[in-house]
């Protein structure tokens, strides 16, 4: 796939991969949980957890993620251009207006109370605002002695402009 496409090959990713992997960290200790990630057109990610989750407690203290979108059921060996990363901030979001959208994307057709995500409900959403984007460019098999990475950086604006 030629540079140009890079930013389409993202947004497809994200536009058919449901589950994301989002790793977190507190106090030195790695964690890394699968939800339902969505972004939005903005390219703002959006999921929703219970307060008490691990890795809701470690973005409250480290808001500093790491997300991975793939699919999990391709043949090994052939990921080229089929995973994708993206270093990113974190947050809960806290604005009931954000929340009305986090909702509409993640909950699509379903009606929820908003209050139960809010105050004193059990679940929040958050948000993860991408800093950097990479896809992988070779597979294991394509590794070579020379090889000095893996992964291309992905320019956000050619994300968003395919999103």
């Amino acid at each position: 796939m030629e540079d140009q496409n890079l930013g389409a090959r993202c947004a497809e990713i994200l536009g058919t991969c449901l589950y994301a992997n989002i790793a977190t960290a507190q106090n030195d200790q790695p964690w890394n949980t699968p939800a339902t990630a969505v972004p939005d057109s903005n390219l703002n990610l959006y999921w929703s957890s219970w307060t008490e989750a691990v890795h809701s407690k470690n973005i409250l203290a480290n808001p500093r993620v790491f997300i991975t979108y793939y699919d999990s059921m391709r043949e090994r060996g052939t990921n080229n251009l089929r995973c994708l990363y993206l270093l990113c901030e974190a947050a809960v979001v806290s604005d009931k207006n954000e929340g009305r959208e986090a909702h509409k994307l993640l909950y699509p057709n379903e009606e929820i109370h908003l209050d139960d995500f809010f105050e004193s409900g059990l679940r929040r959403f958050y948000r993860a605002r991408p800093l950097q984007a990479w896809l992988n460019c070779l597979s294991e098999k394509q590794v070579q002695q020379n090889t000095i990475d893996m992964r291309v950086e992905v320019p956000l604006e050619e994300i968003r402009a395919a999103t």
